[in-house]
């Protein structure tokens, strides 16, 4: 056996410049520190430890984790004392294996690193290092490498942890393509594990190439590990308080030290560069540094068969996909008429071409689907007309009872559905399958409609058919009426509760303004969060009562509501007092009244027409169609209590697993499928079965949050016209009017503190709870939207300019610039 003591190397001893002695990352890290760079102290357990240990080491066959030799176990006992300086300071173990890092692959997460390390857990730190070579994760990146059993094997760096209170990484060329000239920092709260892991969407600032912030987007950092955690032993991850959630990890002076750092790094290695860096106490390290040309390598999907389509009702509410459990949740009450498809949903456009009895193109047809410009003049397809009749025969006898019903739902009696939702999570005997189940389906088709909410929400989208009917109608009854203006009518009035909503958060707003102190508390740029100052009041203070009055009706909402990962208001209520501080703003903008423009532009049409009864017909299928708005609504209020009480029987389930083991971490089980947690719950699976898995699925999915999704697969998609000149775009209007004002571009209405009354809303978005944005700003430009979105329905009621489906308008509007919105002709451009 080859001398135990060669095998441990300290990381400034020239032998760590051979990567196949210490392995990719350890080399790099040694050429940083050879040339000045603030790297913290460290020492490499050479590959040949490796093959000492496990000398029949091969790819395909896992070996148990070996016990370490007597002589490295004492050489790492003098290698803890002099890092940790006597146990002052913890240790963190990182791979370091021989292909790893290098210039054509990077196993960027694919092995395993270990914080918070102590002399008692160093031993077996480092043995779990190298059979981390062996996890699935790793096993699936090298069999789509070239020769995937070479350089097989690994050394290890044991370094002094740097206990950052910052980390993060910087890209000296931005791999995601949104702005190629510059570099990219993503920044969190606390220890870099977190990000490296998807857990946590982070802050993400460009740079030009002179290292000069240009542009930022702020994350919602929700969770962190810690700096200084009380006991390493337990739970690692920690809530992030409120307050820092959606501030700025980062200053313009500390983002560009980055910056300078990464492209120096990149000068010493000869080209681009993805740099792990940490602050603590002011002080900026270099964790490790790879080329960024080694990304990684992403398994190819699957080619995808058949025709599909967006499911624009779905997306235009939100843009990320779903969470693991939410598509497995989902896929079982859905009809088979789509697929989720990378998290989100799609169409399957050829059963519903063999569905439609008209000859239609492609390109018409996906415009259609995508609910996107005016219909297509249609030709009846009499060869498909006997199947769209047995079909529609077929649908009225299963849902028929629900579709007749839903056109006379008492508004009022929709509570009931609330109650219902109660009585199940009560139910500790219904777990979260169950739920959805009991409340998608209830119990019989005869149960009061009141409790349907899901499928009197679908009924209700007929109010589109009549809207195409009322203006063939009046096509022919006022030929001189100018159609642009219906949108003004197509609307709930008081009784829509996302109006009401509204007008509770305005309400939470007029209780606080009495207190002088609580209002300049709350407006305070510096100082203590608004979730602070509310808890340091007096439990007898009226603004308490009143805000539990508002979270005990819409405590249930959220943003991103449709999947179970999304934390309700009642849990994290910052997005609201955010809204009430903007309602403290002074001189809001007084806009037009709705109602009196609804009056005049009603008695208009009424004039336009001839006679009494075609007034009549018009005036009752504008009830119907307004009914159908609010019943649209209202019963999404409703139903999205089902999807709070799912979350909820997750979260105990959760608790439960993480209190015997089987889980370690907060939100794990949004990323698992229903099997696996019954697999867990019955003890027939444990944390070993899905470590790895959950690892792969975060990074997954964080990667596709940064996607837009494909419109289709496998179709002619409509092609889209965006710019028609410098600086003006293009969209769809979903409510008419003109207005000029300044850019506020906002992609999460709980980070929208700096929205000012007039300010243009540019939003990627929007489902409700970004409706109290809405009656302050002068206008609305979505990027993802029709004309039957949230965004253009509660435009609509405050009769505010709204513009919809603006692709690229987040991305390429800049917060600041002055725009002239003239949703009427259905464009936006920049003026200053």
């Amino acid at each position: 056996m080859q001398d135990p003591g060669s095998w441990v190397i300290p990381l400034t001893n020239p032998l760590c410049a051979d990567s196949e002695r210490v392995g990719g990352k350890a080399m790099q890290l040694h050429a940083l520190l050879q040339a000045e760079f603030a790297v913290p102290p460290a020492w490499v357990i050479a590959y040949q430890a490796f093959r000492s240990h496990h000398p029949d080491a091969i790819p395909a066959r896992k070996p148990q984790a070996a016990t370490l030799a007597d002589d490295l176990r004492d050489s790492l006992q003098t290698i803890y004392e002099e890092l940790s300086e006597n146990g002052t300071h913890y240790l963190v173990v990182r791979s370091s294996a021989l292909s790893e890092d290098g210039v054509d692959h990077s196993f960027a997460g694919q092995h395993a690193t270990y914080y918070y390390i102590d002399a008692d857990n160093l031993a077996k730190a480092v043995a779990d290092c190298w059979i981390s070579l062996w996890s699935s994760a790793a096993a699936a990146y090298r069999r789509k490498l070239q020769n995937p059993d070479t350089h097989f094997g690994m050394a290890v760096i044991v370094q002094r942890m740097v206990q950052a209170d910052r980390s993060g990484v910087c890209f000296t060329e931005d791999p995601t393509g949104q702005h190629p000239e510059h570099m990219l920092i993503e920044a969190t709260w606390g220890l870099g594990a977190a990000l490296v892991d998807g857990r946590v969407a982070p802050d993400r600032y460009w740079l030009n190439r002179n290292c000069e912030l240009s542009d930022q987007k702020i994350g919602r950092k929700r969770l962190k590990v810690a700096e200084k955690l009380k006991d390493p032993s337990g739970q690692r991850l920690e809530p992030v308080p409120a307050g820092q959630q959606s501030s700025a990890v980062l200053n313009r002076q500390e983002a560009e030290q980055i910056a300078q750092l990464a492209a120096r790094a990149a000068r010493l290695r000869g080209g681009p560069q993805d740099v792990e860096w940490a602050f603590a106490e002011g002080k900026l390290y270099a964790l490790q540094t790879r080329p960024i040309t080694a990304l990684p390598v992403q398994v190819p999907a699957l080619p995808i068969e058949g025709r599909w389509v967006l499911f624009k009702p779905v997306i235009e509410n939100f843009s990320e996909p779903l969470t693991p459990i939410s598509v497995d949740l989902f896929r079982r009450i859905l009809p088979p008429l789509g697929r989720f498809i990378h998290g989100r949903y799609y169409l399957n456009v050829d059963a519903m071409q063999h569905m439609l009895p008209f000859h239609i193109e492609e390109a018409d047809l996906a415009r259609l689907l995508l609910l996107r410009g005016s219909a297509p003049q249609l030709k009846i397809n009499w060869r498909r007309l006997p199947m769209t009749v047995a079909l529609l025969t077929i649908g009225y006898l299963s849902m028929g009872i629900t579709w007749y019903r839903g056109a006379s739902v008492p508004l009022d009696r929709l509570s009931d559905f609330e109650r219902r939702c109660d009585a199940i999570l009560a139910d500790e005997n219904c777990d979260a399958l169950s739920a959805l189940h009991e409340l998608f389906f209830n119990r019989h088709p005869f149960q009061p409609i009141s409790e349907f909410a899901f499928q009197a929400n679908m009924s209700a989208g007929r109010y589109f058919m009549l809207i195409g009917v009322l203006k063939a109608l009046l096509k022919r009854f006022a030929p001189d009426f100018d159609q642009s203006k219906l949108a003004m009518l197509f609307v709930g009035g008081e009784s829509t509760l996302s109006r009401q909503m509204v007008d509770a958060i305005s309400g939470l707003a007029d209780v606080a303004r009495p207190d002088v102190a609580l209002v300049d508390a709350l407006l305070a740029d510096e100082g203590p969060d608004p979730g602070t100052v509310v808890a340091a009041l007096q439990p007898t203070h009226p603004f308490l009562a009143a805000f539990g009055q508002f979270m005990a009706s819409y405590g249930h909402r959220a943003v991103r509501e449709f999947d179970f990962i999304s934390p309700r208001w009642r849990e994290d209520s910052s997005a609201v007092l955010q809204m009430v501080r903007n309602y403290l703003k002074p001189d809001r903008r007084e806009g037009v009244d709705p109602h009196s423009l609804r009056l005049a532009t009603e008695d208009e049409m009424h004039q336009s027409i001839k006679t009494t009864w075609q007034i009549w017909l018009v005036d009752r299928l504008l009830a119907r169609i307004r009914y159908y708005v609010t019943l649209r609504e209202n019963t999404r209020h409703y139903h999205t209590m089902a999807f709070a009480v799912i979350r909820e029987k997750l979260q105990r389930c959760e608790r439960e697993l993480i209190q015997e083991g089987r889980l370690r971490c907060t939100d794990d089980i949004f990323f698992l499928k229903w099997p696996e947690i019954a697999g867990l719950t019955v003890g027939a699976m444990d944390w070993e079965n899905v470590e790895s898995v959950l690892s792969q699925r975060r990074r997954q999915y964080r990667r596709q949050c940064e996607i837009l999704p494909e419109e289709s697969f496998n179709l002619a998609s409509a092609t889209r016209t965006t710019t028609l000149e410098s600086g003006r775009y293009t969209g769809d209007c979903a409510c008419p009017g003109v207005a000029e004002g300044i850019a506020r571009v906002v992609l999460d209405p709980g980070l929208g503190a700096d929205f000012e009354p007039g300010d243009i809303l540019i939003a990627p978005y929007t489902d409700p709870a970004w409706t109290p944005l809405f009656p302050n700003a002068g206008a609305i430009v979505v990027e993802i939207g029709s004309y039957l979105s949230h965004a253009g329905t509660v435009a609509r009621e405050y009769q505010i300019p709204c513009l919809v489906d603006v692709e690229g308008c987040t991305r390429t509007i800049r917060s600041g610039q002055k725009l002239r919105v003239n949703a009427t002709a259905g464009w936006v451009e920049v003026i200053e």
